[in-house]
């Protein structure tokens, strides 16, 4: 019984090294043969640090552009964006987690808008990293069709440009305006719902003809 409680132990203790490792073992660039991806990685990667926020940028500041907005903005842009969640989904392995199976090295992404009803000429995506997920436990149906306020840092996306409409307008696969996202997130919060009014009652009504 010994033996066999030991050995459960000493297993135990290797697949926790073991899960260590393969999380220590992926760098800031992730796994890739591209330059520009383990460049784009670094940046997803980065700490979940506040920058000073840039007031000149907003939702409708990222959603205008041309053909080729590429170096429209910096990384080193700290906003804050105001807009509703139309999407938002677990991305699984990627080449910025080292394609890890482990759900807790996986980001999100969300798609925001500027309205619920809005088309894909009016939405860009933010990106909720492992390392903000693991402070701040939003799930993807707790956030969809909320309004919420986001701030962090601007990345753009090379590996989706060809799914922005800024990119290919005449492409089907489009899913965003833009190719820059806001990533990595530092800050999310849900806005309050608007209360609704009060209809008065008919009793406050014929009260009042009564005075």
């Amino acid at each position: 019984m010994r033996l066999i409680y030991s050995l459960s132990i000493a297993l135990l203790a290797c697949n926790l090294c073991t899960a260590q490792h393969d999380t220590a073992k992926c760098p800031p660039e992730g796994k890739s043969n591209s330059g520009t991806v383990r460049y784009v990685n670094s940046l997803i990667n980065r700490d979940i640090v506040k920058g000073k926020v840039d007031s000149a940028i907003n939702l409708d500041t990222l959603l205008r552009g041309g053909a080729d907005d590429t170096g429209r903005f910096s990384p080193a842009k700290f906003v804050t964006v105001t807009g509703w969640v139309v999407e938002a989904e677990d991305i699984g392995p990627q080449s910025c987690n080292c394609f890890s199976k482990d759900s807790s090295q996986w980001g999100m992404q969300v798609y925001l808008a500027t309205s619920l009803g809005a088309w894909k000429d009016s939405i860009m995506v933010v990106e909720l990293t492992p390392k903000y997920r693991a402070i701040h436990h939003f799930s993807s149906e707790g956030l969809f069709e909320e309004k919420i306020k986001v701030s962090g840092y601007l990345m753009f996306n090379h590996e989706a440009k060809k799914f922005s409409l800024n990119a290919c307008k005449k492409c089907h696969t489009t899913d965003r305006k833009t190719a820059w996202e806001i990533a990595p997130v530092t800050d999310l919060v849900i806005m309050p719902k608007p209360e609704k009014a009060k209809k008065p009652s008919k009793d406050s009504g014929d009260n009042k003809k009564k005075q």
